[in-house]
């Protein structure tokens, strides 16, 4: 199993991981200084700071939105390999089952239909 077919444990991931708290900590870092801007609107410190903050929160969203974004699409792939490999090896099994069982039911049908005679 390569590097791109192992299953991806989230938890485990680190980048992802690292995307999602990125995230939940730019939410967090933007509320602060939309407040702090808010808040302290008339002292030019706390607007500059407040402005700073809440720039910054939408470089770390983005940057954890890139993170989790790329894990993402690794996990649908993954998901979707493995899904697809399961229904066709199910379907080939079905297939490979339908003519001995067309012959067993004919069989049987033949033999009930001699008996009634």
């Amino acid at each position: 199993m390569n590097e791109a077919e192992q299953k991806i444990i989230w938890w485990k991931d680190r980048k992802l991981l690292a995307g999602v708290i990125l995230v939940v900590l730019s939410f967090f870092l933007g509320l602060y200084g939309k407040v702090l801007f808010i808040s302290k609107f008339y002292e030019p410190i706390y607007l500059i700071t407040g402005l700073s903050i809440w720039a910054f929160s939408f470089i770390l969203l983005f940057a954890g939105v890139f993170l989790v974004g790329l894990e993402t699409v690794r996990m649908i792939q993954y998901r979707i390999h493995h899904h697809v490999k399961k229904t066709v090896k199910q379907t080939y099994n079905h297939a490979r089952q339908l003519p001995k069982k067309g012959y067993d039911y004919t069989k049987k049908l033949h033999k009930r239909l001699t008996k009634q005679k």
